[in-house]
């Protein structure tokens, strides 16, 4: 997943982020809300994730580290969702 989300972020941005795992996107303008919509989409394509742009909150998306991890959270949830609904 992390590599993906790097190589996402690069291509929206045009920067290799891999070293900067801890930057925020928005106080550096590498991110405007295109961006974020740019990002979402990207998102929804490369790991069939539905996110919805009006719930993303700006900070579990500012930085390439937290990205990762809001993600990855989301991904554990819809498992637990899924995992649940074949136990019934």
């Amino acid at each position: 997943m992390q590599e993906i989300i790097y190589n996402i972020l690069e291509e929206i941005t045009g920067e290799d982020l891999r070293e900067e795992g801890n930057v925020n996107l928005f106080d550096n303008g590498r991110l405007d809300s295109l961006g974020i919509i740019e990002l979402i989409v990207a998102i929804e394509d490369n790991f069939n994730i539905k996110l919805d742009p009006a719930v993303v909150e700006r900070k579990d998306i500012e930085s390439p580290n937290k990205l990762i991890e809001y993600l990855k959270n989301l991904q554990d949830l819809k498992n637990a969702k899924t995992y649940a609904s074949s136990k019934m």
